[in-house]
């Protein structure tokens, strides 16, 4: 029987033993990419402003950001062979892009490009003249635009919802669309930095558990071993000890440098150890954009949606789907008896290997149960990450599907109607996050007329501003999809939108070699739909920028053809309102 037992007992031993081995070389492998068919898509050095799949608001970067000195115009060459089989430009988002098909089985994206190179901007610039319109997302027929390897196709620029002069680059499987590091491909990014932790999160896992006696979560800055401690802040040492009552978990905030930059970029890797066994990892790869968004599911969102600080945590929320969030024991969370110790080991790698470590010790002890956390958050209901949820008052009325959520949030919900306004209230906030659309439904009040009810948006209350998410009326309701809690009501649109010149006047003659004409365009609340410029009568090509509200021409002699020129700009928000405002331009 001993014997048996014996047996029995190195076989689960060693099936224990493999079963991590296994686990442990699976997350450390990975495929085999082409590293010398893909050059450089620019001539200088290579150093990141941001990395691959570093933690953005909502998403994974889906490329690395290349540096080109803050200046529009670098040169962008096509790093293979193959053919533009896509073609998108928006005020917003990417700005103009550009998407080439290679013959080795991968596509590369360009965005944020300044303009395309002459013989792609002469297809776009029919296709809008065609089409009158700036904003398009269109497939290209295969072979209408072969491309060579090293041949111009772009200029790197700042379009769309860049921050800054960049050349935004990314490497996609053709045939799944999965999203794959660039530097993968042997793109030679110099980076001899290593990794920096800024900060510990320790989160209590249930109302019994506390951090330093503490019931709720503690923040540590990490400092050296000679640094002297911040006021007002906690802060650990390497081989500090933190005092823990039951169960907690973990998070980090720790950030990547390129040789010679500034900018904080996201890790390559992240491995825990707990006693010198690994706890939990997350490295990627490559993902797909349909997982992108399980980015809330890996960070404390309530410290993201409160304080807009991104901590990546150890524990496995029920429904985070992302492949490369792996825990290997308890779905992420760490239990400690009284008066045991467990070694606590985080190891952060960069792409090229930079390593940074990081050790201190959680010690067991009995900590008073009486203490509560002082909530500012008050929840009246729960909605179920496993079940479809509605809730139904009167006229007001949420639904959200099954599997729209990362664990059941508790939310603080009420309805109500505005004794100033007479307009619906609906309050729906919780600090957990929203994967997929909530339906928000609302009454119309009467004292809104019947030709008025196409200008009705639903807006969220933010302080004293308010941002639309639109809406359809219905028989007296007004429905809204968004994928934020927060405070909603309705607002009256009925304001046009307004466009004034910006670098020339009307009945002004314009400077000796003015290049173009802009303008600034604006609208109160539902925002800009449609926008159309016309010189002397014919329509002519508007670029749109939406971080600076602006249209800009740019100005070709055979358009603005004659001494003394008509340019009407036409505008339309989302619920109708029109502007047309014309502008005598001299030459």
């Amino acid at each position: 029987m001993i014997k048996t037992l014996n047996r029995t007992l190195k076989y689960s031993l060693l099936t224990l033993f493999f079963s991590v081995l296994i686990q442990f070389v699976a997350q450390s492998q990975t495929k085999n990419y082409p590293k010398d068919q893909f050059q450089s898509p620019i001539r200088r050095q290579l150093n990141l402003s941001g990395s691959f799949a570093e933690l953005r608001t909502n998403h994974f970067h889906s490329g690395i950001d290349l540096r080109i000195g803050g200046v529009e115009g670098e040169k962008v060459y096509s790093p293979y062979q193959g053919a533009v089989t896509r073609l998108k430009i928006q005020a917003w988002g990417g700005g103009k892009n550009l998407y080439i098909e290679h013959s080795n089985g991968y596509t590369t994206v360009y965005m944020h490009l300044r303009n395309y190179s002459p013989k792609i901007e002469k297809y776009v610039r029919e296709y809008q003249y065609a089409n009158q319109t700036y904003e398009f997302d269109i497939p290209v027929p295969k072979g209408e635009l072969i491309i060579e390897k090293g041949e111009l196709i772009a200029y790197a620029g700042n379009t769309g919802s860049s921050g800054g002069p960049h050349l935004h680059f990314e490497v996609r499987d053709t045939k799944t669309q999965y999203i794959i590091n660039p530097q993968h491909f042997g793109l030679d990014v110099i980076d001899n930095s290593h990794p920096y932790i800024n900060s510990i999160l320790i989160r209590p896992e249930g109302v019994s558990s506390r951090v330093e006696g503490m019931p709720d979560k503690q923040i540590y800055k990490v400092i050296g071993p000679n640094q002297s401690r911040p006021r007002n802040q906690k802060a650990i040492r390497p081989n500090d000890t933190i005092e823990i009552t039951n169960m907690i978990s973990l998070g980090i905030q720790a950030f990547d440098k390129s040789s010679g930059s500034t900018s904080r970029n996201g890790i390559y890797s992240y491995k825990l150890l707990i006693d010198n066994e690994i706890f939990w990892t997350f490295k990627i790869d490559e993902f797909s954009f349909d997982k992108s968004r399980y980015i809330n599911a890996c960070i404390d969102y309530e410290l993201y949606k409160n304080k807009k600080q991104k901590y990546l945590i150890t524990k496995q929320l029920p429904n985070n789907q992302f492949a490369d969030f792996k825990t290997y024991n308890s779905s992420g969370v760490i239990s400690l008896k009284p008066n045991t110790i467990k070694k606590i080991e985080y190891i952060l790698q960069d792409y090229k290997e930079n390593t940074t470590s990081f050790v201190f010790y959680i010690r067991g002890v009995v900590s008073n149960p009486n203490l509560i956390i002082n909530a500012e958050f008050s929840p009246t209901q729960a909605l179920y990450w496993h079940k479809d949820n509605i809730i139904e008052d009167n006229q007001f009325r949420i639904e959200l599907p099954k599997n729209s959520l990362y664990e059941t949030a508790e939310i603080d919900y009420r309805s109500s109607i505005d004794l100033l306004t007479q307009y619906p209230v609906l309050k729906i906030e919780s600090n957990s996050a929203l994967h997929s659309n909530m339906e928000i439904v609302m009454p119309i009040p009467n004292i809104i007329r019947p030709e008025h009810r196409t200008k009705i948006v639903v807006v969220e209350q933010k302080g004293r501003f308010q941002n639309s998410i639109g809406g359809k009326t219905r028989e007296g309701i007004i429905i809204a999809s968004t994928r934020s809690f927060g405070t909603y009501s309705i607002a009256l649109d009925t304001i046009s939108p307004t466009v004034f010149p910006k670098n020339f006047k009307s009945n002004g003659k314009l400077r000796p070699k003015q290049n173009t004409l802009t303008l600034r365009i604006k609208d109160e609340l539902s925002g800009i739909a449609r926008y159309k410029g016309y010189i002397n009568d014919k329509w002519v090509l508007m670029e749109y920028d939406g971080k600076t509200a602006t249209l800009t021409y740019n100005i070709d002699n055979k358009e603005l053809n004659q001494s003394t020129n008509n340019l009407r700009i036409e505008l339309q928000d989302e619920v109708g309102n029109a502007t047309i405002k014309s502008f005598t331009v001299i030459k």
